[in-house]
């Protein structure tokens, strides 16, 4: 029980916690969405990590966001909702104290309960910060399970929160109805990995976290448009906005992770839409990123949206809102005043045109003070000094042409410079820059850059860079990269880098990356091509003899060996995921009585390696093989498998033999019981090459057509196959 100093402790310190808020009059609370549910929610808020910590500026404000939008289509009432801000250890331990209390009342009282948990606020992969205390994981998991819920919903936006989940290998099983009564378990969401930061922006004035998810709670994420936000739904639109709104932060790329494990059928709602009085309407005929902001500025919902995908509902406050469209082309800007009971809809026909912000461009060389800086058009050098540059003795020099016999230098180039030698520019080239031997660049390079030698730009790159020994660049790289050796582009890389040996880029690539060599990137959104490619996490084909990904592949991986962390597809001989796993394979068949396969899983392809043998009559014989064969699921158990083997036979076991090669089309139908065990089964088609002829095939012996090919015979079948993954 909570103590009454403490109580009074939390209702007096109002600076440091936020007594049981949000406050609204009980007018303006929202029911259940299931009366026998009840929710009970302890949301914190921790801007006050401790010493050598930046303090956080939205942490409290993330809190109070979810909190408003639980109270207002989330079915908490206003008494069952707790919220900290900057809570110290004994009013943080309190708060779960009294949300078990609170559970238990209502357990005694014969209702179904669930319970919420939030934290916004510093952490690492040990535990969460309060000031220059700390809670560990597994204690936080403890408090959470101590409170005695049929449900428990735990979130966490903090770094290196994935460390939370990590702890007790969870998966994800199907989501859970309100409305069924034996329905138990947990589920926890992290606004990122065990290994990456969780950040906040000023331009949502939040964590990019909690800002979708309580968009997506509002009706950003109702994909199926039935007024309902499920569990899935929120933490797929969380999950997807959250990572496209840190692909080019300086943090890098969050990737929110779960546990679930929670047993019933269903899904469970999160927010209902039906039961709130007002909401507002972006009309079918609207597309594109849509930012709506309330009168005071903040930013109350984002979500992209696709032309003629129907309509969206966001559940908010009433009051007068602004609404911001960016299709790709245009902007497009309106207002509209939501009230309750009444249908509020925003149109085409109510947006009008604005102008585009007059900005400068990140890596847009900034322009040049005349004042600083002296014009020679033309430069003509042996070695520096002995330049003409030399006569201008107090202001840095321009040149808009420069030939330079061994080595030239010059602040900025703004035409063309050659040299039999080496060029150096102190700060910027806008045009072409030349040389046998090196060129080198304080500066950014607008333009094209040319070696036998060497590159290096100090800036960023916004051309082609061609080099046979290296070229490197460290900052952002927009255009190509050609070596005979090396690339490197130590930001980000939009364009193409192609190498006879080795291209590295440390941010993120967006385009093609090929190497006779190694490719390596931060991650990507293209084409890696090379020998070797390796990269963290993949939109786009790695392809290669050795690809590998130490996160997630949006696409294909195509090589003799590839490796993942997660992969759409895998076109290779040893492909291995592993979240996608390795399988058994046992199965009986018309060639073998028994086959035994190891199987390597993507999401929907896999490869496999196999054996057979059929150990009695005329038909047999061993065989060994490998395949490859797509995966598509059918619906939540059931799925269709299908495959094409080669396998190398020796009928008779006579193994100095000639042997035969056996081609076999699969088209297998499963039934998924769990993970790890399934049960599959269907015809198939097998074309046999005898290199011997006239012998019996392997198995059971029927064939439907024969061609005889002196000395060898090709026979044609329909067969079955009936087997078990493990």
């Amino acid at each position: 029980m909570i103590t009454l100093t403490t109580l009074a402790a939390l209702a007096l310190n109002t600076s440091t916690v936020a007594p049981r808020e949000p406050v609204y009059d009980d007018a303006a609370a929202v029911p259940v969405p299931q009366p026998q549910t009840r929710r009970v929610a302890l949301i914190v808020g921790a801007n006050d990590g401790g010493p050598g910590r930046v303090k956080l500026r939205y942490a409290g404000s993330d809190a109070k966001a979810l909190s408003r939008v639980l109270a207002d289509v989330g079915g908490i009432d206003r008494r069952d909702a707790f919220v900290l801000i900057d809570p110290n250890p004994t009013q943080f331990l309190d708060g779960f104290r009294w949300a078990q209390d609170r559970v238990a009342r209502a357990r005694a009282a014969g209702e179904r309960v669930q319970f919420l948990f939030y934290y916004s606020g510093h952490a690492d992969d040990r535990g969460v910060h309060l000031g220059t205390s700390q809670i560990d994981y597994p204690k936080l998991r403890g408090l959470i399970h101590a409170v005695d819920a049929q449900v428990r919903l735990g979130m966490l936006d903090s770094c290196s929160s994935g460390a939370f989940v990590r702890l007790k290998g969870g998966k994800m099983r199907p989501p859970l109805s309100t409305g069924d009564a034996n329905i138990q378990g947990h589920a926890f969401l992290t606004s990122s990995s065990a290994e990456e930061a969780a950040q906040e922006s000023d331009r949502i004035g939040g964590s990019y976290f909690t800002h979708y998810l309580v968009s997506g709670l509002r009706g950003a994420a109702d994909v199926n448009r039935d007024r309902r936000v499920t569990l899935h739904e929120a933490y797929r639109f969380a999950f997807d906005e959250t990572l496209k709104g840190t692909e080019t932060t300086l943090g890098r790329a969050q990737h929110p992770v779960y546990d679930i494990q929670l047993v019933g059928t269903g899904d469970l709602v999160m927010t209902d839409l039906r039961e709130t009085s007002a909401t507002l309407d972006i009309h079918s005929s609207i597309g594109g990123r849509v930012y709506v902001r309330d009168a005071e500025g903040r930013l109350a919902a984002e979500l992209y949206k696709g032309v003629g995908a129907g309509a969206v509902s966001l559940a908010l406050e009433p009051g007068r809102y602004s609404i911001v469209i960016d299709d790709g082309q245009k902007m497009w800007r309106g207002s509209v005043d939501v009230r309750p009971g009444v249908q509020n809809e925003v149109t085409r026909a109510e947006l009008s045109p604005v102008g585009a912000e007059a900005t400068t461009m990140r890596g847009e060389a900034a322009p040049i003070d005349p004042s600083q800086y002296r014009v020679l058009p033309v430069q003509l050098g042996l070695v520096y000094p002995v330049t003409t540059n030399k006569i201008e003795k107090t202001q840095k020099v321009i040149n808009k042409f420069s030939l330079n016999f061994i080595l030239g230098r010059a602040a900025v180039i703004d035409g063309i410079e050659l040299s039999a030698g080496g060029n150096w520019v102190d700060e910027k080239v806008r045009g072409v820059q030349l040389s046998a031997g090196a060129n080198y660049v304080g500066g950014d390079v607008h333009g094209f850059q040319s070696t036998a030698g060497v590159n290096i730009v100090r800036g960023s790159l916004h051309g082609v860079q061609g080099a046979a020994g290296l070229n490197s660049v460290g900052g952002d790289a927009s255009g190509v990269q050609a070596a005979a050796g090396v690339n490197v582009a130590r930001g980000n890389l939009r364009g193409v880098q192609a190498a006879a040996g080795v291209n590295v880029v440390g941010g993120h690539m967006r385009g093609i990356q090929a190497a006779a060599g190694v490719n390596w990137a931060r991650s990507i959104s293209g084409i890696q091509i090379a020998p070797v490619t390796a990269t963290r996490d993949v939109s786009g084909a790695q392809i290669g003899v050795i690809d590998v990904a130490a996160g997630k592949v949006r696409g294909a991986q195509v090589g003799v060996i590839n490796y993942a962390d997660e992969a759409d597809a895998q076109v290779g001989v040893l492909n291995i995921t592993r979240k996608g796993g390795i399988y058994a394979d046992i199965w009986t068949s018309d060639v073998a009585a028994l086959n035994l396969a190891v199987k390597f899983r993507a999401k929907y392809t896999y490869s496999f390696l196999a054996i057979g043998l059929h150990p009695a009559g005329e038909g047999r014989g061993f065989m060994s093989g490998v395949g490859f064969g797509g995966h598509i699921p059918i619906k939540r158990r059931f799925y269709l498998d299908i495959d094409l083997g080669t396998y190398w036979a020796q009928p008779q076991f006579r193994f100095r033999s000639n042997p035969s090669l056996l081609n076999t089309l699969r088209l297998m139908f499963g039934w998924q019981e769990n993970r790890r065990f399934a049960v599959w089964g269907g015809p198939t088609l097998n074309l046999d090459i005898d290199f011997e002829g006239g012998r019996q095939r392997m198995g059971y012996g029927w064939v439907v057509a024969r061609a005889p090919i002196d000395p060898h015979e090709i026979r044609i079948w329909p067969g079955f196959v009936l087997g078990v993954s493990l």
